[in-house]
């Protein structure tokens, strides 16, 4: 069976992320599903995390496997767009480079500016403003086969076309 093509979004939180997947689904010539770590991670049962004590072991388990259901989902002919963010060094991208080698890949590195980003953190009201400046230095952004879009100096529409030309045709 062809394995589905996978469309990794990586990017800072409040870089547009998510909005830019729905964008990107709408416009595909294919299905393109989308699996977002963050859907994922509120499979987990709250009341097995300690979220006062910064508990979050039996989350931060269940997340770690995510990539293995990216390759699932592939392995299914499922072309997928998967909002993410690659820290440096971890695990996950460790496993994210060995699950999915040879994989049809493309990573989407987002970009925004600082001052973009604290607007929108302080607009959503559900983020600490200035966390996403912090994840900026933890972002990996070096890999093989990817694409870097600007989706405040264009709009999503614009971006969307240029990912969807460079890896789905």
């Amino acid at each position: 069976m062809k394995k589905g093509k996978i469309i990794i979004l990586n990017g800072v939180s409040s870089s547009g992320k998510t909005t830019l997947a729905k964008v990107i689904q709408n416009r595909s010539p294919i299905p393109l599903y989308k699996l977002d770590i963050d859907d994922f991670i509120l499979m987990s049962p709250d009341k097995f995390n300690d979220y006062e004590n910064g508990d979050f072991s039996v989350q931060y388990a269940f997340a770690s496997k995510f990539f293995h259901v990216v390759k699932l989902y592939s392995d299914l002919g499922f072309d997928l767009i998967v909002p993410y963010m690659f820290f440096k060094n971890s695990d996950t991208l460790q496993d994210f480079r060995e699950l999915l080698d040879g994989y049809p890949v493309i990573v989407v590195n987002i970009s925004c500016p600082v001052e973009e980003l604290k607007r929108r953190e302080t607009k959503r009201k559900n983020r600490k403003v200035g966390s996403a400046e912090e994840q900026l230095n933890l972002l990996e952004t070096d890999f093989e086969n990817s694409l870097t879009v600007d989706n405040f100096e264009n709009t999503n529409d614009v971006c969307a076309d240029k990912i969807i030309k460079s890896f789905i045709g």
